[in-house]
C-alpha cells in the first residue's frame, strides 16, 4: 500500500513537473482576432492585385491605354492599401472610370471591392483643394523624364491670357494682327 502511494505522488509530481515547465502562451482572444483581422486585409489586397492583374494580363496593350488604373495596380502592388488610398482624387476617379469601362463582369471579387473601394474614397474625399490663385497643386511622387520634382500649380485661364503670357515666354511684343492684303 505504501508502494501504491509512492506511486502515486511521483505521477502526480511528474505531471505537476511536465505543467510548469510547458511554455505559456500570451496570446489573447483580442490578439488573435486583430491578426486574423490583418491576415484577412492583407488576403483581400491580394485578392484585388490578382483579378486587376488577370484583367490587364487579357489584352497586351491594356496597362498603356488604362493610365490610371495601372498606376492603381502598381501601387497596390509597391506600397498596399495605404498607398492606394494616399492617391491624389484625380488619379482614384480617372482610375475608376477607366475600370468601369472595360469590365463587364463583377463576379471577381478583389475587382467588385476595388471598385467599391475607389467609389467611396471618390464620394468621402473632397477634390484637391484650390491654391490661391485658383489653381490646383499637384505632387509629382517621381521624377519626370525631365528629372523634375516638386509641385506643381496648374489653373484655368482664359484663352487671351494664355495668349499673353505664351508672347511673353517667346519675347514677341503683343500686336495686332495685320489686315490682309487683297490677292489679285
Amino acid at each position: 500500500m505504501l508502494q501504491n502511494l509512492k506511486s502515486q505522488i511521483d505521477s502526480s509530481v511528474g505531471s505537476m513537473r511536465r505543467l510548469l515547465q510547458r511554455p505559456i502562451k500570451l496570446g489573447s482572444s483580442k490578439a488573435k482576432a486583430r491578426q486574423q483581422e490583418r491576415e484577412a486585409k492583407h488576403q483581400r489586397v491580394r485578392q484585388m492585385r490578382r483579378d486587376l492583374y488577370a484583367l490587364f494580363d487579357q489584352h497586351a496593350s491594356s496597362r498603356q491605354l488604362m493610365r490610371h488604373l495601372a498606376i492603381v495596380e502598381r501601387t497596390l502592388q509597391e506600397e498596399g492599401l495605404q498607398g492606394f488610398e494616399a492617391l491624389p482624387m484625380g488619379v482614384i476617379t480617372k482610375a475608376l472610370a477607366e475600370l468601369e469601362r472595360i469590365v463587364r463582369d463583377w463576379s471577381p471579387t478583389g475587382l467588385a471591392e476595388l471598385r467599391s473601394r475607389m467609389a467611396v474614397l471618390a464620394r468621402s474625399r473632397p477634390p484637391q483643394a484650390a491654391s490661391a490663385t485658383g489653381g490646383v497643386q499637384i505632387d509629382l511622387r517621381a521624377s519626370g523624364p525631365l528629372g523634375l520634382e516638386g509641385v506643381a500649380e496648374v489653373s484655368e485661364v482664359d484663352h487671351s491670357e494664355f495668349e499673353e503670357m505664351e508672347r511673353s515666354w517667346v519675347g514677341v511684343v503683343p500686336t495686332q494682327p495685320a489686315p490682309s492684303s487683297p490677292t489679285a
